[in-house]
């Protein structure tokens, strides 16, 4: 996913300072396996990791002189855009190589247009410029906020990085975490920010601005409310060719780096027919698809999964000619001391749903070590297409709260999914109910309506501005096995377009997201397009819930673990004590791996409670 960082400070000289900077940059090795670069000057501090998809992508910082002071240049992700960005220049008299690599022209737009260009960029990406012309550093992140960008103020400056480790990495940078940040960490009801005290973010589709005095910062782009006024032949119509036109722009051009992952539902199976489909017209040979399958089949169907993946992936594979790989994961490997330390760097904090996430890390790992950089999912669809069960349940969208914590609470976690084992006087001081409140107030407050719009349709209205501003994908887990991510779906332009498409059209053929399924309903095998949602797909091996009871029992006994005092002993000792329970019970399960990576997390990261 490439990496960035930065120091800027008007105190002391940060030519001296290469040591800090390259143990920032070095702190990203995971998201740049080709290389790193660092560049220093008295009042600004670079450092790059590189994953080099395309040619050039390793040669940054890009550093250029404009009136006797150097401007440099450091961008993560994969920005699109950028034929259209080389016309322009081109027509403005600064002409660029056609094989300029991505950062360098941004370079030169930043030269042309000061900060302007970005909102002319697609794609996820971010980056960071310094400009020694007015000595400001200059921040942006995608509409999306597909790649992250975080910063903290030091007493004479900014230290700022594509992940939270990469500040703290820096000297003067402490892990001290408030009330807000471990409320944050504990109950998972939006997108986990920046947590740590005095950390800030880019937030998605901002341009923020540093210098001498302070911050400047703006919002280049929201979603906004507008009629829609497309029948439903020219809407499916429209969907098919941005999603065609998206994968075009996403496709790699080097034979054999890019891969899909595969489930099988109308998501990834639709990404995987466009991108097959872009390869063969690019005479760049067959896509290489990759599947989730457990060693222990024991497939068994709930609330969220319908179906097991595997044949399904099979049938797409077969019909779009794709290399298929089924990776079969042993349930227990999650538990592995390591791969729970990799879990937590990956994300920095603890993760909400801690099985899901491990085994798909461990899922990417194979992915990465076969020598792929680029890996296409369908990530964003559910939310596009309004096809997640909170939007589809009209108890969960009327709930009055986000409907993930409404469905949590649904199935008995009153204080959200994974806290059941928060010991009283710490939820006390947490106040979650009150904190749902004000959060999701804060958060439909940006929600506008229509004049003509009735109760019904300004609630589904108010779900899907949820589930796209509140509810993106994480990228973190690819970022930590050092690939790239990128879905055609989870682009700003179809989800601006979806996201005023009626709800009632979006069920079209009675089905969720029944649009999507009709706009690449010839690519695949009907089978395929009619597949009901199946989420993620877990294990149900008993070894798992047997291991990670001995797990909770040796923490629990250590008298110096760090989460002892978060933690419900009483449940706690009550919970480890019923093996059935842990086996059948995934709210007891993600109640007990919260607590074990509470226990990882402020012991490993040196966390400081300030509460």
């Amino acid at each position: 996913m490439s990496g960035l960082v930065g120091w800027i400070d008007f105190s002391r000289n940060l030519a001296l300072q290469r040591p800090v900077i390259t143990t920032m940059t070095g702190s990203l090795a995971h998201r740049g396996p080709d290389g790193e670069r660092v560049w220093t000057s008295p009042r600004a501090a670079f450092g790059h990791r590189a994953l080099v998809v395309e040619p050039g992508d390793g040669r940054q910082p890009v550093v250029t002189e404009a009136d006797g002071h150097d401007v440099v240049l450091c961008l993560t992700g994969a920005p699109g855009g950028l034929t259209a960005l080389r016309e322009r220049l081109r027509g403005a008299g600064r002409p660029v190589s056609p094989d300029a690599p991505a950062a360098e022209l941004l370079s030169q737009a930043y030269l042309r247009w000061g900060s302007d260009f970005v909102p002319w960029l697609s794609g996820a990406f971010a980056l960071a410029v310094w400009d020694g012309r007015t000595e400001e550093l200059v921040l942006a992140r995608d509409q999306l906020g597909g790649q992250t960008l975080f910063f903290t103020e030091t007493p004479t400056g900014v230290v700022f990085g594509s992940e939270r480790k990469a500040l703290l990495a820096h000297p003067e940078v402490q892990p001290a975490v408030h009330t807000a940040g471990l409320r944050e960490v504990i109950c998972h009801a939006v997108p986990t920010g920046p947590l740590f005290s005095g950390f800030s973010q880019v937030e998605a589709g901002e341009i923020a601005v540093f210098g001498r005095s302070g911050w400047t910062r703006r919002q280049y782009w929201k979603l906004r409310t507008r009629p829609h006024e497309d029948d439903l032949q020219t809407t499916v119509a429209r969907i098919r060719a941005m999603l065609e036109e998206s994968a075009r722009a996403a496709t790699p051009f080097g034979p054999d780096l890019a891969a899909v992952t595969l489930s099988g539902g109308v998501d990834s199976s639709s990404v995987t027919a466009l991108i097959a489909a872009e390869l063969r017209r690019r005479d760049l040979g067959r896509l290489h698809a990759y599947t989730i399958d457990y060693a222990y089949d024991g497939f068994r169907s709930d609330a969220m999964r319908t179906s097991k993946d595997a044949p399904y992936a099979r049938m797409v594979a077969e019909h779009v000619d794709a290399r298929h790989h089924v990776v079969q994961l042993e349930a227990a490997d999650i538990l592995d001391p390591v791969v729970r330390l990799s879990m937590l760097r990956a994300k920095d904090c603890p993760t909400r749903i801690y099985d899901m996430d491990a085994w798909q890390q461990i899922f990417l790992q194979r992915v990465a070590a076969d020598g792929h950089k680029v890996v296409f999912t369908g990530l964003g669809a559910d939310n596009a297409f309004l096809g997640a069960t909170w939007c589809n349940d009209r108890g969960l969208v009327e709930s009055g709260t986000f409907p993930w914590i409404a469905l949590a609470q649904r199935h008995g976690a009153r204080n959200g999914f994974g806290a059941g084992l928060v010991n009283q006087d710490l939820l006390a001081r947490l106040d979650l109910p009150t904190y749902y409140a004000d959060t999701y107030a804060s958060a439909v407050a940006d929600v506008e309506h229509l004049p003509e719009e009735d109760d019904w349709a300004r609630k589904m209205r108010t779900v899907a501005h949820l589930v796209l501003t509140q509810f993106r994908g994480d990228s973190s887990i690819f970022s930590a096995t050092g690939l790239q991510v990128r879905s055609p779906v989870n682009t700003h332009e179809l989800l601006q377009y979806t996201y005023n498409i009626p709800a009632e059209m979006h069920r079209h053929g009675g089905i969720e997201k029944g649009l999507l399924r009709e706009a690449v309903a010839d690519l695949l095998p009907q089978e395929v397009v009619r597949r009901p949602r199946s989420a993620t797909p877990i294990s149900h091996d008993p070894g798992y819930p047997a291991r990670l009871q001995e797990e909770f029992k040796a923490m629990l006994a250590d008298t110096e673990a760090p989460a002892r005092p978060l933690t419900d002993l009483a449940a706690a000792t009550e919970l480890v004590g019923q093996p059935d329970r842990l086996a059948k019970d995934r709210l007891a399960r993600a109640s007990v791996e919260l607590i074990l990576q509470l226990n990882l997390w402020l012991d490993h990261y040196r966390v400081q409670l300030v509460l």
